[in-house]
């Protein structure tokens, strides 16, 4: 598990200093000598692409999403239990379609053949890695499903006064 985490960590925050970099290179490139980077713009949006994938995979991981607490704070143990069961599986099910869906982006862009206007990058090797990040996530929420996580549920009561 402990890899597992380093590289859900690892993969988004390499991918953002490499967008990093590039955007400065190609910002200094072209004030320095009028040429900004081929492709910066379009390998930057692609490389964004896969942060959000895979940072929705750690985000999944971690339970570090947007939750609403309308009835979670006064839910006994049983409802809570009940109630994340039901997310999770419901976050499974949009995973799980949204995968399907970028897997047939990925293949009909793989047929077309698809290339950067400037390098003449494959564009379905980013979007294959994408979905590799969307994967992840329906690994994640599947386990989850099946285990879910003892601390979401064992939380210390919380004083309704406060």
């Amino acid at each position: 598990m402990r890899h597992l985490r380093i590289f859900l960590e690892a993969v988004p925050a390499a991918l953002l200093l490499a967008m990093a970099l590039l955007t400065s290179v190609s910002a200094a490139t072209r004030y320095l000598i009028n040429t900004p980077v081929p492709d910066e713009f379009e390998i930057s949006r692609m490389l964004l692409s896969i942060v959000v994938c895979w940072g929705m995979a750690a985000a999944f991981y971690y339970n570090d999403h947007i939750r609403l607490d309308v009835f979670w704070g006064r839910a006994s143990l049983g409802a809570k239990k009940i109630l994340s069961r039901l997310g999770t599986f419901l976050s499974l099910l949009i995973i799980v379609a949204y995968s399907v869906a970028l897997w047939l982006k990925v293949l009909d862009t793989m047929k077309a053949g698809l290339l950067t206007i400037d390098l003449g990058l494959s564009v379905w090797g980013f979007q294959f890695a994408a979905w590799l990040g969307t994967l992840a996530s329906a690994a994640i929420l599947l386990t989850q499903t099946i285990w879910p996580p003892r601390h979401l549920i064992d939380e210390p009561h919380i004083d309704q006064a406060l």
